[in-house]
């Protein structure tokens, strides 16, 4: 038997799955652009250091970790020309700086506590900056639905890619071996949390008392996060710092899933739009959690 499937046909089975599957593939599609771009950089970044060129202004070392695999550590090339911008950290509002014209001035302001301030690093920031943008105006039209639904999906996308890059930076700080473990990690605690959510074990995002006291986690965690621009903590306080966010990001994705199976009970909310938003809740969750343990792994080593 010949099933024939029109436009109409395509639209209505569209328009007919639930909150969650179209919430799903939105989400699956966007962390499929953040590991895209971010293998793909990571792929660069090995060329790059096999023919000690450079990467969005990042040069790169290589080395042999634990397990005899390649690490390769990221770095900002100092300049070659003169004069040289040198710089000494005296505190977080204060740092001096002089420019040495010649290498008998480098040698002297070495001595009195200078170091070479490295370049080539824009690239770098200007793609920090780009994701920025997007995140926070993808943040805003998601959320009051600005623009219509391919546009929101163009800027969503253009999110993800950016983000790529700049988590293949993270993971090679560390270690981009251990980088992968990380995203094991969230994988399976996606899963999971997706279970507890999305069941009938609990309504975790009708508790006022449940969601308060995440809200009010996630505002300690921003306070401690902004004092540490101002203070110095040991290693030990931030990977414990760490641990706590990632328990709480976790705790966000089961609550964010509830309340997906709480909205998808609703028919004026089973759309692609409302999907997007849901996507996009999910999606802060999951890169929050992602960035969370990769700050809790980078601290244990």
């Amino acid at each position: 038997m010949n099933i024939v499937y029109n436009h109409d046909m395509v639209i209505s089975m569209l328009i007919e799955t639930s909150l969650l599957f179209k919430t799903i593939v939105i989400l699956s599609m966007q962390l499929g652009l953040v590991l895209f771009s971010c293998f793909y950089f990571l792929r660069k970044a090995k060329e790059a250091y096999q023919k000690n060129t450079t990467l969005l202004g990042l040069s790169f070392r290589g080395s042999v970790n634990m397990k005899g695999k390649l690490d390769l550590i990221p770095f900002v090339k100092q300049k070659d020309t003169f004069p040289k911008r040198m710089s000494m950290y005296v505190d977080k509002n204060n740092t001096l700086i002089k420019e040495a014209k010649n290498q008998d001035e480098v040698i002297k302001f070495m001595k009195e506590g200078y170091s070479h301030d490295p370049e080539g690093g824009g690239p770098l920031v200007s793609l920090m900056i780009f994701w920025m943008i997007a995140l926070y105006t993808t943040a805003a039209v998601t959320s009051f639905y600005l623009l219509s639904l391919w546009q929101t999906m163009f800027l969503f996308s253009l999110t993800s890619i950016s983000f790529g890059p700049l988590l293949a930076v993270v993971m090679l700080e560390m270690d981009e071996n251990d980088g992968f473990t990380a995203l094991k990690i969230v994988l399976m605690v996606t899963i999971l949390t997706g279970f507890i959510g999305y069941s009938d074990f609990y309504s975790f995002s009708e508790n006022t008392i449940f969601g308060g006291v995440l809200l009010l986690c996630l505002f300690a965690l921003l306070l401690f996060n902004f004092a540490r621009f101002f203070m110095e903590f040991s290693r030990q306080t931030t990977r414990l710092a760490a641990i706590a966010g990632a328990t709480l990001f976790s705790f966000f994705l089961i609550y964010d899933f509830n309340y997906i199976k709480n909205q998808s009970s609703l028919f004026d909310r089973n759309d692609w739009n409302t999907a997007v938003e849901m996507a996009f809740i999910l999606y802060l969750d999951i890169i929050n959690l992602l960035l969370e343990i990769l700050e809790a792994m980078g601290n244990s080593q």
